[in-house]
């Protein structure tokens, strides 16, 4: 009897051995917090007078649209992706962004090699591997998902998710800003997703000052207003920028229907396949910048023609299409854009998210 209490007493000192180290495992941030940038290589300075071409692209860490996710959908019961679907996953996203040849590449929910899910593999570093010798020799990076070991059973591993803004200009600087949290207990917000903003600058040849901000904001807020909050800390950041005569450009998945009169909110209300709000949070950033898909675009009587700038595929089997849009760049006034879209053709296979892009221009003067 004495043996088996001290075979119960060891189980429990192991257990709450291993929940103390999962939980000073996590990472946890300030709300503001200056992030490294590098450059791999020299490379010259962007010019103001040329345009800037950007693609924003959430890229599902690497895992292809082979998946029905646990968190996709209640019957959802996959958990990660084989290292063969990552390998292709990459393959293709280098393709795309090789045929597209952006200046300015913001990555959403991209995975380095401390994350068990995807096999430990450092995703950014394979993606250059795959694309031209130094195109893009210049980095930053803002984990929001980052802890040596999460307890969901559907994870039980390590995790490390990231925003990267990749480069082919020198970058000036870097912030990470720390966007409000999901309201939940303690527990689960040790080892929740901790959104953030990823703004990072880059100079032009005549002392230009630019902003890039690059972001991936909550799911399942609808209900709370969560999504108002994270809109909010944005538009903060956006306002400093405007105040000090910075140009910016701001993209990201931002987890939110369009003020659209609420026709993609209902569509999906009644095939049962989003949770979103009704009353979008996004309103204010399209009543005060120019944004990517434009309103006129995303109202228009065509269906086919909104059809075009729907962004999500979602990995529920019922869904069989691009069928919402939640994923944007905005841009301040500074800017004109020019060849905006939303790459469908080739890309339903590759993430559950589309890449938007799009070419700006600073207006002159």
């Amino acid at each position: 009897m004495k043996q088996l209490g001290y075979g119960v007493g060891a189980i429990l000192i192991a257990l709450v051995s291993i929940l103390a180290w999962a939980w000073q495992s996590v990472t946890w941030y300030d709300p503001v917090v200056d992030v490294a940038t590098s450059c791999d290589a020299p490379s010259a300075q962007w010019s103001s007078d040329q345009p800037l071409k950007v693609l924003s692209y959430n890229v599902q860490y690497m895992a292809s649209k082979n998946y029905f996710f646990f968190y996709d959908a209640e019957a959802g019961t996959d958990s990660k992706p084989s290292l063969e679907h990552t390998a292709w996953t990459l393959d293709q996203v280098a393709k795309i962004v090789s045929d597209e040849n952006p200046d300015i590449l913001m990555l959403q929910e991209i995975n380095d090699d401390a994350d068990a899910r995807t096999h430990g593999v450092d995703q950014v570093a394979e993606l250059q591997k795959r694309l031209a010798t130094l195109a893009y020799p210049c980095r930053s990076d803002a984990h929001y998902w980052q802890a040596g070991l999460v307890l969901h059973p559907k994870v039980l591993g390590s995790v490390s998710m990231k925003l990267t803004t990749l480069s082919r200009y020198p970058l000036h600087s870097a912030r990470r800003h720390q966007l409000p949290l999901m309201d939940n207990d303690p527990v689960t917000q040790r080892f929740y997703f901790q959104r953030a903003l990823l703004e990072t600058h880059i100079t032009s040849t005549d002392g230009q000052n630019v902003a890039l901000i690059n972001t991936h904001f909550d799911a399942w807020g609808a209900g709370s207003d969560l999504m108002q909050r994270q809109v909010a800390t944005t538009q903060a950041l956006l306002d400093q920028l405007d105040a000090s005569n910075t140009p910016w450009i701001f993209g990201g998945d931002l987890n939110s229907l369009p003020p659209d009169g609420k026709r993609q909110w209902q569509r999906l209300e009644h095939d049962g396949v989003g949770e979103y709000d009704e009353d979008t949070a996004l309103l204010p950033l399209y009543e005060r910048y120019g944004a990517i898909p434009a309103l006129a675009q995303l109202m228009s009587s065509d269906e086919a023609e909104v059809a075009k700038w729907h962004t999500h595929f979602s990995n529920d089997p019922r869904v069989t299409k691009p069928d919402r849009t939640i994923d944007y760049l905005f841009y301040s006034r500074d800017w004109t854009a020019e060849d905006a879209r939303i790459r469908q053709h080739d890309t339903l296979d590759v993430s559950d998210h589309l890449p938007v892009v799009a070419t700006f221009s600073l207006a002159e003067g």
